[in-house]
């Protein structure tokens, strides 16, 4: 078996609001779909956020070329030619985004050649994972009576951990108030999105917020500056959670070294696909850190079904169009009583709807041998 194409499609779904997290404002949700297609017919899928990059080229120039020809089943021979060859550009951002994508496509081949859903082969540990949803938006129109409404129904559809997304500091702490009243018996945590800058500007106003028992707060500050994650624990006494835009398991490894999380989050789209994450999650499993990937249900639902240090999967709601990949989905991951259920079929386990994904197209880069 060989690998004769590489396709990579860049989709962009518009939103009906606007998301706001922090500095970053989204109209829309941009996303790299990448297929590899073999001499046999096997076809392996991977998907990711483009974070509005130009992705599709580099696959074309950067990727794709280094392995026509070569065995998709060689997933660690592909991915260290790929990275030590683009070493350069290779260990953070975009190029790892590209990298992960691919990967992931190798793994869906891979899995699906072995006739087992991706999960079995990689680990096998359960066929019912955890779920927790991502929500709680600050968006146009949102009020603190929505909000209530929004957390007490994750609540209400058995959600063991609820999620809501920072807004303004001097806001927050009303929206925590409503959110830890309406969140019943599951467990609370906030969103900062890196949008926090100094421990002495925040610290004040997190330090009141130990009555809400937050579960943990995620990435209150940059990548760059992790160690100030640690001071405004000592500070504060919450958790953290750390690690979702990160890349490649050196980075992941010096974080635990340096400014080690309470909880690990961890993006195969982004830190370098299904090779480099159970690495990753190697490295946490020895560290005795869980790991609470980001999203993408479709792809982590994987790892947190095959391995016992992933302690759930992230979901969203479809109705608060949060993260709409689904879209271009023909069978997305639909949670029930709280929990997702383990794909049975080989591979991923994920069709496309190619005329959802047609309707999104604004890009196709194809290389083949």
């Amino acid at each position: 078996m060989i690998i004769t194409e590489v396709r990579a499609t860049t989709i962009r779904i518009p939103l009906s609001s606007p998301i706001v997290l922090g500095d970053l404002h989204f109209d829309g949700r941009e996303y790299l779909v990448v297929e590899v297609f073999t001499d046999e017919g096997v076809t392996g899928l991977g998907f990711g956020m483009t974070r509005d990059a130009p992705l599709g080229p580099i696959v074309a120039r950067n990727v794709a070329p280094h392995v026509l020809g070569a065995n998709p089943l060689d997933t660690e021979a592909i991915w260290e030619k790929l990275y030590y060859r683009n070493l350069l550009i290779g260990q953070r951002g975009l190029f790892m985004r590209c990298l992960s994508e691919l990967d992931i496509a190798l793994w869906d081949i891979k899995a699906q050649v072995a006739g087992l859903p991706l999960w079995r082969l990689v680990g096998g540990f359960r066929d019912r994972v955890p779920a927790s949803v991502a929500g709680g938006y600050p968006r146009q129109g949102a009020t603190l009576d929505s909000l209530g409404a929004e957390i007490a129904g994750y609540a209400a559809e058995g959600y063991p951990w609820i999620k809501i997304a920072g807004g303004s500091l001097e806001g927050d702490t009303e929206r925590l108030r409503v959110a830890s009243s309406a969140v019943g018996t599951s467990l609370l945590a906030y969103d900062a999105h890196w949008s926090w800058r100094t421990v002495a500007a925040v610290a004040p106003t997190v330090r009141t917020w130990d009555r809400f028992n937050l579960a943990f707060i995620e990435d209150p500050f940059t990548f760059d500056s992790r160690q100030l994650a640690v001071q405004l624990r000592e500070r504060t006494g919450i958790p953290m959670a750390l690690g979702e835009d990160m890349a490649g398991r050196y980075a992941f490894r010096d974080l635990i070294a340096e400014a080690p999380p309470d909880y690990l989050r961890v993006d195969a789209t982004i830190a370098g696909g299904i090779s480099e994450a159970l690495k990753i999650c190697a490295l946490a499993a020895a560290h005795s850190i869980p790991v609470l990937p980001h999203v993408f249900p479709e792809i982590h639902v994987h790892l947190a079904a095959a391995l016992p240090t992933v302690m759930a999967v992230e979901v969203t709601d479809p109705r608060q169009e949060i993260d709409v990949y689904w879209k271009v989905l023909a069978n997305p991951v639909v949670p029930a009583g709280g929990h997702v259920q383990a794909p049975t079929a080989p591979g991923l386990g994920m069709e496309l709807d190619r005329s959802a994904l047609d309707r999104f197209t604004t890009g196709v880069e194809s290389v083949r041998r």
